[in-house]
């Protein structure tokens, strides 16, 4: 089982939303992908504009860059 999770902060650094949850059959990178597209869900619900994304994940951080550049975000995988 792997976990996931995220949070939103507002220009000022106060927390806005925050978000996590549990896949059954995954792996770590599957985690963090998941919390990459929640994330962006909560963006776009919230009509986010000019974000910025932190992560630790060489994985995330380009994920976030090809989704950025127009893919879509179920093209993006960890291959």
């Amino acid at each position: 089982m792997a976990g996931f999770g995220g949070l939103l902060r507002d220009d000022t650094g106060s927390i806005i939303s925050l978000f996590h949850g549990h896949l059954i059959k995954a792996t770590n990178n599957m985690a963090k992908l998941m919390a990459l597209e929640q994330c962006l869900e909560v963006l776009i619900q919230n009509n986010c504009q000019n974000v910025i994304i932190e992560a630790d994940s060489e994985l995330v951080i380009n994920a976030a860059k090809r989704i950025s550049n127009g893919t879509g975000s179920e093209k993006v995988t960890k291959h």
